[in-house]
């Protein structure tokens, strides 16, 4: 059960916090400033809603929560996933809002890598707890959140929290993932506040729902773990069961084996392998888990303090003066996807957004004359005629 904002109040006045923020939100103010102001300070709804992403991201959350609160059988989340689908079709909701051949490619895929979770999801046997609400201190800053999945687990005789954030996104690499853990660590040291946990006995994750991992064993004799998507598990894998059917106790043909490999691609799965091929082979859940240190928690903290001491200012200024040029943030090329096929605002109120469409329209336009101009001195065509 979420909470109102009154109880929030309350809950911030009892920690003495006079700020109260979400990761969702200072994640925004990090994105993009004018999206803040829209959206926090003006409080204008945002009006494209036809991005199929946070819906989608939000249906998968809400089957897994049912399943475990055991409000429908394991085998009922695929049938319960193709309904929502089908309002989704209805609703013409968008992968990508801008080209309708490129939009049925990744539905395609997005898809066929979530029908594969919800038919092979591996159930954690630890009873959970879900959506669990945690206030975390930093400083007079309170930060609300929701921890999707939160259980105890225990590995080699010791026993952990482990809080696990599924994700229907594509999997956190490089800049993305560093610049949302701190959503991870944040909940991590929210469990430490909470609960007087040490922070080595908490262990925060991403599940990326359209992913697996895969621990193949080498031709040396060691394991390596590969991430795959879920739409492309035996496609991927056909190189390394080439090589273990070639070496196979059951000595099939290479006629066979050729079948082998065109099942695995066409099933999509390694279920018609041999046994002591399949055993080459280990497929799980696709987990990524977070450094939890104190090193880590205390740079948040640093970071979180600074970026909502940087909101207040702007935001005092911005009440004095209404000047919109302080949460003003340029869009580039780099923002374009997210803008074009994400964000919940066009730019008929994203005012960087729209100067940002003008502008490539006017280069684009510049382009076109500059061709006329060209084709027009193209004076070639007279050479052959002064031969």
């Amino acid at each position: 059960m979420r909470k109102d904002y009154k109880e929030i109040q309350k809950i911030a006045k009892k920690l003495s916090c006079t700020n109260i923020f979400s990761w969702s939100k200072l994640n925004t103010y990090e994105r993009d400033t004018y999206e803040y102001l829209l959206k926090y300070i003006l409080k204008i709804p945002e009006d494209r809603k036809d991005s199929i992403y946070a819906i989608s991201g939000s249906v998968c959350h809400t089957i897994i929560e049912q399943l475990y609160d055991n409000k429908i059988k394991y085998e009922d989340m695929l049938e319960a996933y193709e309904d929502e689908l089908f309002k989704f079709n209805l609703s013409e909701l968008k992968y990508d809002r801008s080209d309708e051949e490129k939009n049925k490619k990744i539905g395609d895929k997005y898809e066929a890598c979530l029908r594969h979770f919800f038919i092979n999801h591996q159930k954690i046997k630890c009873k959970p707890k879900i959506e669990m609400f945690i206030p975390i201190k930093i400083d007079n800053i309170m930060i609300q959140g929701y921890i999707d999945f939160i259980h105890k687990e225990k590995r080699d005789d010791k026993e952990y929290i482990i809080v696990t954030d599924w994700k229907t996104s594509s999997i956190y690499k490089g800049e993305k993932l560093n610049s949302e853990k701190g959503q991870l660590e944040l909940y991590g040291l929210g469990i430490h506040q909470k609960l007087n946990i040490p922070l080595d006995q908490i262990i925060v994750r991403w599940a990326f729902l359209k992913y697996v991992n895969v621990n193949c064993l080498q031709a040396n004799g060691n394991w390596k773990t590969r991430t795959i998507e879920r739409n492309d598990i035996g496609n991927s894998l056909t190189s390394s069961v080439k090589m273990w059917l070639k070496k196979s106790d059951t000595k099939p043909t290479e006629e066979e084996i050729e079948g082998y490999i065109l099942q695995i691609m066409s099933d999509n799965s390694i279920d018609c392998l041999p046994d002591d091929v399949k055993d080459k082979f280990i497929i799980n859940d696709c987990y990524v888990e977070i450094p939890l240190t104190k090193e880590t928690i205390e740079k948040l903290k640093e970071d979180i303090i600074k970026i909502v001491k940087e909101i207040n200012v702007k935001e005092e200024e911005y009440n004095k003066t209404k000047d919109e040029n302080i949460f003003w943030q340029e869009v580039t090329d780099k923002d374009s996807y997210f803008m074009n096929c994400l964000s919940g605002y066009s730019s008929k109120l994203h005012k960087p957004y729209h100067e940002y469409i003008e502008q490539k329209e006017m280069f684009k336009n510049n382009e076109k004359e500059s061709e006329i101009n060209n084709d027009e001195n193209d004076m070639s065509w007279l050479e052959g005629l002064l031969d």
